[in-house]
């Protein structure tokens, strides 16, 4: 499948194999699929002298919304994307 066909369902492209994302959008991820950060993308690491055995992980979120919404709506969508990055990260232990 090619960057420009769509998902069964017309609405996410798609693609049956590993390929290079052409363009910045969203991607449908499966259970057991893998993601890998494009370079310079990835976490930084950063271990202080003073904090012991604990490692802080730093990684930029970027949400892109492409139309015209109204401000309660983009609090909902931002309100949304922490709500499910705190249950993943929590759910790691």
């Amino acid at each position: 499948m090619t960057s420009s066909e769509t998902a069964d369902d017309g609405s996410v492209p798609a693609t049956r194999a590993g390929d290079r994302v052409e363009r910045t959008g969203i991607a449908l991820v499966h259970e057991g699929e893998y993601i890998v950060p494009a370079p310079g993308s990835e976490a930084v690491v950063d271990r202080r002298s003073d904090a012991g055995q604990v490692v802080h992980y730093h990684f930029p979120v970027e949400v892109e919304v492409v139309g015209t919404l109204q401000d309660h709506h983009v609090r909902r969508i931002a309100a949304h994307v922490f709500e499910e990055l705190d249950r993943e990260l929590g759910s790691r232990g």
